[in-house]
């Protein structure tokens, strides 16, 4: 029966390509995040938002090999990477709706640009997860650089995310109206995404 279970490469190699997909996922967002809210959308974007979603649905199969995990510590730590990957994708999925809510309002552009430095960061943090998981099956000695690297980029979202919600404060005395209360919930969402990355890549760390 041992030999039906996935070994270590293969379980890496699993979590690159669902991770290579969530980074396509946290670029739209990026790109998205990035154009003024106030400007309609044009074909090519409704047809890049098409595909994204279409790339949310298909990621479900794509655990599938989680069947196979070994029953001892590896398989433990696999399958806690499982459950912060998929907290990733149903928070990214959260945030592409929240960003259909809003896209015929406008944000004050000094919530803009904070905004935008958030979802950047969040990309990053994407594409360095997808690096370990490649260094973790092949380069380990530079998989604590890119660890680091990654553990400061949540540091950093985690004080954006203060100091956008002191500047909604500033400028709408106390009171939310319906587009800074959606920016909120997506700086939140963005901020748990940052959380849910740094925790997979210090399981990397140890796999």
């Amino acid at each position: 029966m041992s030999e039906d279970f996935a070994d270590r490469s293969t379980i890496l190699m699993q979590f690159g390509k669902i991770i290579g997909t969530q980074e396509q996922i946290a670029e739209y967002v990026d790109n998205r995040i990035c154009l003024k809210c106030g400007t309609t959308l044009d074909d090519e974007w409704v047809i890049k938002r098409h595909d994204t979603f279409k790339r949310l649905r298909n990621l479900i199969d794509k655990y599938s090999f989680s069947k196979k995990l070994p029953r001892n510590d590896l398989g433990i730590k696999a399958q806690s990477i499982i459950s912060y990957l998929l907290n990733i994708q149903h928070t990214f999925l959260r945030v592409m709706i929240r960003l259909d809510m809003i896209q015929h309002e406008s944000f004050n552009e000094i919530f803009m640009d904070s905004l935008t430095t958030i979802s950047k960061k969040v990309h990053q943090m994407m594409t360095s997860l997808k690096i370990m998981a490649t260094q973790a099956s092949e380069n380990f000695e530079e998989i604590l650089d890119t660890l680091e690297l990654i553990i400061k980029l949540e540091r950093q979202i985690d004080e954006d995310n203060i100091i956008i919600c002191r500047q909604i404060s500033v400028a709408t005395g106390g009171d939310s109206d319906f587009t800074c209360y959606m920016m909120r919930k997506i700086v939140a969402d963005l901020e748990h995404i940052s959380d849910y990355v740094k925790e997979c890549a210090e399981i990397f760390a140890e796999i």
